[in-house]
């Protein structure tokens, strides 16, 4: 059976950890346990891949070198609630659009002040995360794009037969959402469950030889060619 929805992982989970029903461990736990769980399984996937979760989220700078992202449209803070705002896990990248929305530049990340105001030379501009804040190296006039991985955005809550509350497309590895929850679920009690230990070892490698082979089966193939510019230069 394909565990395509909440609560199909969600039983699975059960199973996995011999609890099946609420006398040592009720919904709310369990739900708590899967959230923790998809949020180790994300990280996993963007590891190898990061931009499998991807999504954006655009901003209007109007002569600023600092914005705030836990205020307007907030992906960061406790304004930041799924699922109506999706959340930041890590930022990938900050680009610059133009006028039709096309990327006209693409923002350098730093991960210091000494580095923010450091005399660029022919770099892109810079930014680095401070907190909640984006900290430009210059003023910046612009709509801005915000690349990021979000955390789950999936309601755990949805686990009576029927809510089919949809997971991910990556509905072939969801047992290890089961599996990272159970982790969490055996450190509780303190117990060595070896067998959870094993079978998440197993599963990760399948989902690292997906993940690196990619949904476009045939796409890795093909060697790209060089843009003609450069062969014909």
């Amino acid at each position: 059976m394909a565990l395509k929805y909440v609560e199909d992982v969600a039983g699975y989970f059960r199973k996995i950890t011999d609890e099946s029903d609420t006398t040592f461990m009720s919904d709310a736990d369990m739900q708590q346990f899967l959230e923790i769980g998809e949020n180790e399984f994300i990280q996993h996937v963007s590891d190898i891949d990061p931009n499998f979760y991807l999504v954006s989220q655009n901003y209007t700078l109007s002569n600023v070198n600092q914005y705030s992202l836990a205020n307007v449209d907030p992906i960061m803070g406790s304004l930041a609630v799924p699922p109506l705002q999706r959340q930041v896990s890590q930022i990938i990248r900050i680009v610059q659009l133009d006028d039709s929305g096309n990327v006209s530049h693409v923002f350098n990340p730093v991960y210091s002040y000494e580095a923010l105001v450091s005399p660029g030379g022919g770099c892109p501009a810079k930014y680095m995360l401070q907190n909640t804040d984006l900290k430009f190296s210059g003023n910046v006039t612009a709509t801005i794009r915000v690349e990021f991985i979000p955390l789950s955005n999936v309601d755990w809550t949805k686990t009576d037969s029927g809510d089919n509350e949809y997971i991910s497309e990556l509905i072939a590895f969801h047992d290890l959402i089961a599996l990272f929850a159970a982790k969490s679920y055996f450190m509780i009690d303190d117990a060595n469950n070896s067998s959870t230990m094993r079978q998440i070892k197993v599963r990760l490698g399948h989902l690292q030889d997906f993940t690196e082979r990619g949904r476009l089966r045939n796409a890795n193939r093909y060697v790209g060619d060089e843009d003609m510019w450069l062969v014909n230069g």
